[in-house]
């Protein structure tokens, strides 16, 4: 009886240990999170918000025809701060902070550019903006490290302020800009392998969407939402988009075509299921039901009825060289009708 007395009583003090080892780290942790807090609030306070811009949205023929629709646009894989050199890859591409701020204007430009054109034909009020994440290089392989013009802090904020600029400068031209931001990519992840929970959160790219979402604040025709998950359902004009930025798309040879329908198929039978379960069917598919789905990730764009991707404003890199690849720096742009869906879809090359 005394043996075993002694037996729990060893195995009692020893989770009392481990328990008031626990408190330490778990009283460390608050100690840390609430300074970590404090900072966050001291940088949103140093952020100043655009003051308002007036809308000049012009019309022509489609206020005429009565014709209407939506235009859309997705931002994807700026990679702010990475640096590649011309003469590395046999002049094939250049890039650098200077050149994707260049690029990420001139693509705001063309958009206003096409709105007006087809503005000829159609009523165009709203943009809706759908960004799929990899604003920033990062620093998850030693060669970015090595060779990035910033660390990673600067990079977070150049990459905000930009983001923000390139609404700024559409805002004028819209009665209504709508801005879809994911936040789960990889090259701005915090964690040396992908994480699945609080992934959204755990990232440097969730701050380049909270800069740019304070900085267009006081834009009050400006909707941002952030979406701190690995992929999402919205909503643009009759059309259900499933984004996500790719980077769990596994493949090779270039495009993941197998990868792309086959993970469009599991994500299209576990979504019916809970549709065809839910007692409000009509309800749950317009919250988890997609056309479509929309991704970021492999630099090269392509489009597809059930899903598409966006180029990047990066281009080409010492990576892609080596393995025999190109794409052009590009990002995308095009138009949705309630009625006949997308149209004049163009991958602008920048």
């Amino acid at each position: 009886m005394d043996g075993l007395r002694d037996k729990h009583g060893s195995y009692s003090e020893e989770l009392k240990s481990k328990l008031r080892e626990q408190e330490k780290m778990f009283s460390e942790y608050r100690k840390s999170h609430g300074k970590l807090e404090v900072f966050f609030e001291q940088v949103i306070q140093a952020i100043t918000p655009y003051p308002n811009v007036r809308r000049t949205v012009s019309r022509r023929g489609g206020e005429r025809t009565g014709k209407s629709c939506v235009q859309v646009a997705q931002v994807s894989d700026w990679h702010m701060g990475e640096v590649q050199v011309r003469d590395e890859i046999e002049g094939f591409n250049e890039f650098n902070p200077t050149i994707c701020r260049e690029r990420a204007l001139t693509f705001a430009q063309k958009l206003v550019d096409r709105v007006d054109l087809q503005r000829n034909n159609f009523t165009v009020d709203d943009i809706h903006i759908i960004c799929t994440g990899d604003m920033i290089s990062g620093d998850i392989h030693q060669e970015l490290k090595v060779t990035n013009e910033w660390p990673v802090p600067v990079q977070v904020v150049e990459a905000g302020e930009l983001f923000a600029e390139f609404i700024y400068n559409l805002a004028p031209h819209y009665k209504r800009v709508v801005v879809h931001y994911l936040v789960n990519d990889n090259h701005s992840r915090l964690e040396r392998k992908p994480q699945s929970k609080q992934e959204g959160l755990n990232s440097h790219n969730y701050t380049v969407g909270k800069i740019a979402e304070i900085r267009l604040s006081g834009i009050k025709h400006v909707e941002f939402n952030l979406y701190p998950m690995y992929e999402k359902v919205i909503e643009v004009n009759g059309m259900q988009y499933l984004i996500t930025h790719g980077h769990n798309l596994r493949g090779w040879m270039g495009i993941p075509w197998y990868s792309y329908q086959r993970h469009v198929g599991k994500e299209a039978m576990s979504r019916m299921s809970l549709i065809m379960n839910s007692p409000d069917i009509k309800s749950a598919a317009a919250k988890i039901g997609f056309h479509k789905m929309m991704t970021g990730h492999f630099h090269t764009p392509f489009n597809h009825p059930l899903y598409s991707c966006c180029g990047s404003l990066s281009g080409t890199s010492a990576y892609d060289h080596k393995d025999g690849r190109f794409a052009d720096p590009s990002q995308s742009g095009w138009f949705n009708h309630a009625k006949y869906g997308e149209f004049d879809r163009t991958d602008f090359r920048l």
